[in-house]
């Protein structure tokens, strides 16, 4: 196992994160499972483990109460996360504080965060004065480190940062190949690296979409690159977090694994495989034969918006993007709801192509409609 400096501590590149645990059938979390993936962690030497108040449903902190604390308390350090949107008043956040010190079977956590700070949820945040209540844990000794996770774009990263960089220690940023360029992803590592934060990586494997590229000719290029360098082949999670792993200023890059399997293979990939010059180029090339492959290249630009159907064609594209770079997982269900609710929708195109000949992309929006309409049409069916 690699380890980093992180805040002056040593830090297992590899971070454990416990929001897929293993599940039984009826959607409960599989322990016996679960702890034989701690199991190797620790063995493994995996210090950093993750987890969030939301997680499984509330249930994967007591996961880290009932299966971490088997475990010396100074051979892991533990990190949680104070949900933002729960905390009304300081008087909730110092409730739920408590309530999860208790699940986790801890003391003090090594790491605490404010949880998913996006544009929306900043204003409440300093509203409540949720900063000011995460620096008197730390006051308090019953936080060694405190930080953030951000869904956030750039300007408000550059905002935080520039306000309260002497007081966050670390920033966690989803950051990964496809969203290198994608969402912004590189344009928030140069933030946090410019304010010289560490950086936690999340999403590594974007819902494990990466692991199991929906992209033939993505995976060829990745094959064949490994197999120039004359290397045995490594599963397409690796190269997900080899990629992040090698970025200046990254501390940990957390996985939510599933499987002992998929342990194995992460704690192999962080103690012994390693990325070419070469097979960094694949990636980029990967990517855009991923993006290629799943994405419609809609820029937004609207000048589609003359619709006699008055279908909202650049609205209809971003949401299918967005169900697209996550597999159709997760994310597909609400904006399906949305889709039916936006009035006229891909059901509704005449192919009059009016749209197609102000299109600067040259995109087939007819044909693209029509894809979008199937998709909707296949995952509402199955009960996607």
């Amino acid at each position: 196992m690699r380890y980093n400096d992180f805040n002056g501590e040593k830090v297992s590149s590899l971070g454990f994160g416990t929001m897929r645990l293993p599940m039984h059938d009826n959607g409960e979390i599989n322990y016996e499972a679960g702890a034989e993936m701690v199991e190797a962690a620790m063995k493994n030497g995996i210090t950093y483990f993750d987890t969030a108040y939301k997680y499984h449903k509330g249930e994967a902190e007591n996961f880290c109460g009932a299966v971490l604390s088997k475990y010396p308390r100074e051979s892991y350090t533990l990190a949680d996360k104070l949900p933002t949107w729960l905390c009304n008043t300081t008087e909730d956040a110092e409730r739920i504080f408590n309530e999860q010190l208790e699940k986790c079977n801890v003391n003090y956590f090594d790491y605490y965060l404010l949880h998913s700070i996006d544009e929306g949820s900043w204003p409440d945040i300093e509203k409540v004065n949720l900063v000011d209540f995460m620096i008197k844990k730390k006051e308090s000794g019953l936080v060694k480190h405190i930080g953030f996770s951000a869904h956030c774009g750039p300007e408000l990263l550059e905002h935080i940062l520039s306000k309260y960089n002497d007081v966050f220690e670390f920033v966690q940023l989803q950051i990964n190949y496809f969203d290198w360029e994608f969402q912004d992803a590189k344009a928030l590592y140069d933030i946090a690296r410019k304010y010289n934060q560490p950086i936690i990586i999340m999403e590594p494997i974007r819902g494990g979409m990466l692991a199991n590229l929906p992209s033939e000719e993505a995976k060829k290029v990745l094959d064949v690159a490994t197999a120039a360098e004359g290397k045995d082949p490594m599963s397409y999670a690796a190269y997900a977090l080899l990629f992040v792993e090698q970025l200046e200023g990254v501390a940990c890059t957390l996985s939510g694994m599933s499987s002992l399997e998929q342990t194995v293979d992460n704690i192999n990939t962080f103690s012994e495989k390693e990325l070419t010059a070469g097979e960094l180029d694949a990636i980029t090339h990967a990517t855009s034969k991923l993006q290629a492959d799943i994405l419609i290249p809609c820029t937004g630009c609207d000048y589609c918006f003359e619709c006699p159907s008055d279908i909202k064609i650049s609205k209809l594209f971003a949401w299918y993007n967005e169900a697209a770079a996550k597999g159709f997982h997760y994310i597909w269900g609400s904006l399906a709801r949305n889709y039916e609710k936006i009035g006229p929708n891909a059901a509704n195109c005449i192919e009059c192509g009016n749209c197609q000949s102000h299109c600067p992309q040259k995109i087939d929006i007819i044909e693209k409609l029509q894809m979008l309409h199937n998709k909707y049409n296949e995952l509402k069916e199955i009960g996607e």
